[in-house]
């Protein structure tokens, strides 16, 4: 297998790509942010009912009752905060992975052989080799490919490939990696 990819739009491609990693792993992330921020607010809600339904003798318990109740909004105003962070720290992220990728340069070449996957551009080179590669996904314009060594996939542009280039690399990946779905 030897395929040459010459993409010439290349940060345009690494948003698009990024926008669907941001799609997998933020939608949980703002799971779990509104599911913690309505329990704030259910359980804000209870304690209210329950402090205005106190007899004003119990002024200790009614202390407390208080404390828990701004401890229940803060806890659901943090982890709406806590989403909002790790969305702009994901996107900061990849705008410096772009610039020292690609610095002013907006181009790469992608070379896919029997050892393995390389990335090409001015400033960066990057190569896995296929025994590390874990697992892969097919997504519209791209392949998902995830390897040991790094946090994040790399992506490989389906719509920059020729028909018969995909069709092998894509049975070659089914047939010795493990496709998520």
């Amino acid at each position: 297998m030897n395929i040459n990819i010459d993409d010439n739009n290349a940060k345009q491609n690494m948003l698009e790509a990024s926008q669907l990693v941001w799609r997998a792993h933020g939608r949980k992330f703002l799971i779990i942010s509104l599911v913690f921020f309505v329990l704030g607010i259910v359980f804000y809600g209870y304690f209210h009912n329950m402090i205005n339904n106190t007899p004003v003798t119990e002024g200790l318990d009614r202390e407390i009752d208080l404390e828990i109740l701004v401890a229940c909004m803060l806890l659901s105003l943090l982890f709406i905060i806590r989403f909002l962070r790790i969305r702009h720290s994901f996107w900061n992220q990849v705008k410096r992975a772009s610039n020292l990728a690609f610095g002013q340069s907006n181009s790469r070449k992608i070379i896919i052989t029997d050892e393995g996957i390389e990335g090409i551009t001015e400033n960066y080179r990057s190569f896995a080799k296929w025994e590390i590669v874990t697992n892969f996904k097919v997504y519209d314009k791209y392949i998902s490919i995830t390897n040991l060594l790094s946090r994040s996939p790399f992506f490989i542009p389906i719509h920059l490939m020729v028909d018969e280039e995909y069709k092998s690399l894509l049975f070659y990946l089914r047939s010795t990696k493990k496709e998520v779905k």
